[in-house]
């Protein structure tokens, strides 16, 4: 499956989250966040309510629980 370009250009942002932080992909959440807001959603919970209405659609984007694979 190719990425959508949103996804993609996150992709190269460096994650500077600590290891125990970096339970999902950051590009795939900025990306998903950043559509949340341009639809005209504010907020913590508005995002979380429009993610929850569009999984089925997001899902296509990628894994969003994709977890990090780290060994500790």
């Amino acid at each position: 499956m190719s990425q959508l370009a949103i996804v993609e250009a996150f992709a190269e942002l460096p994650d500077t989250r600590r290891t125990a932080g970096q339970r999902h992909n950051q590009a795939l959440c900025l990306a998903l966040f950043t559509l949340a807001v341009v639809a005209g959603n504010r907020g913590f919970l508005a995002i979380g309510d429009w993610l929850k209405a569009y999984h089925d659609e997001l899902v296509t984007l990628g894994n969003p629980c994709q977890r990090a694979l780290t060994v500790l």
